[in-house]
């Protein structure tokens, strides 16, 4: 062998044992088990669809959505605050300064125990008309309604026994919707109602005197008249009011009505 051919030989035989290493250094990793760094950062970044498009994983995701259900109206009424009712009493005539009315509807529940003649409640002001609610003889224990206008009153009382008397200014608050059914015995006040425009009534009434049915608003200057008879009644009408009401009742004897 030449010098030249010499130096082809050697030069094939280092191609060979350099192209053995670099196989040598890729089976080596495999063996270890060491994971490609690659693979790692394929993940992060995202998956890819069918054509080796990338795609954002996050983005699929749905959104959160705020349950809170705190704006929606409320269709329960707010209540109304309550008027803190005035009490007295007493024996014989008195006048009482200083009872406040705030306007509207104002009840008197008032009693008159052992005493034989006139028992009488009004309020009075500076105006030419008094608000009567009670003028019985004998013992009494019963509610009276009237619409007064705000402002400062004396309870004036004309008795001959002991008494007691709460006067009342009702809001319409836990109203109760009709039909109703009422029964009782002399003067009492039911309510507040949930009228809505035309009613019927059903009364009866076993007594002597005046029977009188009205409905009140709680502000304004007139009742509706249901009933006004005299003496025993049966029958039926027809009335009209629109909103909370009270029923007002007066009579002597034991009386029922139905309201629908």
């Amino acid at each position: 062998m030449d010098r030249r051919e010499f130096i082809i030989a050697n030069a094939v035989g280092a191609t060979t044992i350099l192209a053995g290493c670099a196989s040598g250094d890729t089976s080596s990793g495999d063996d270890t088990g060491q994971v490609d760094d690659t693979s790692d950062d394929s993940d992060s970044e995202g998956s890819t669809d069918g054509n080796g498009d990338e795609t954002d994983t996050d983005d699929d995701e749905p959104e959160e959505t705020d349950d809170d259900t705190d704006d929606e109206p409320d269709d329960e009424p707010e209540e109304i605050e309550e008027i803190d009712p005035q009490s007295f009493d007493g024996s014989g005539d008195d006048v009482i300064d200083g009872v406040s009315i705030e306007g509207g509807l104002t009840v008197v529940d008032a009693t008159h125990s052992s005493g034989e003649r006139n028992f009488q409640v009004r309020l009075v002001d500076d105006s030419e008309f008094d608000e009567h609610f009670v003028n019985h003889i004998g013992e009494y224990d019963g509610q009276t309604a009237e619409l007064v206008e705000m402002g400062e009153y004396m309870l004036e009382v004309n008795a001959d026994g002991e008494w007691e008397i709460e006067v009342q200014q009702p809001v319409p608050n836990d109203v109760e919707s009709l039909p109703q059914e009422l029964s009782g015995e002399g003067n009492r006040v039911f309510g507040p109602f949930d009228f809505d425009g035309t009613h019927t009534a059903d009364g009866e009434h076993n007594g002597e005197r005046n029977f009188q049915v009205s409905v009140y608003p709680e502000v304004g200057d007139f009742s509706e008249g249901v009933f006004n008879e005299i003496g025993e009644y049966d029958g039926s009408t027809t009335f009209s009011h629109d909103g909370p009401g009270w029923v007002g009742i007066v009579a002597d004897g034991e009386w029922s009505v139905s309201l629908e």
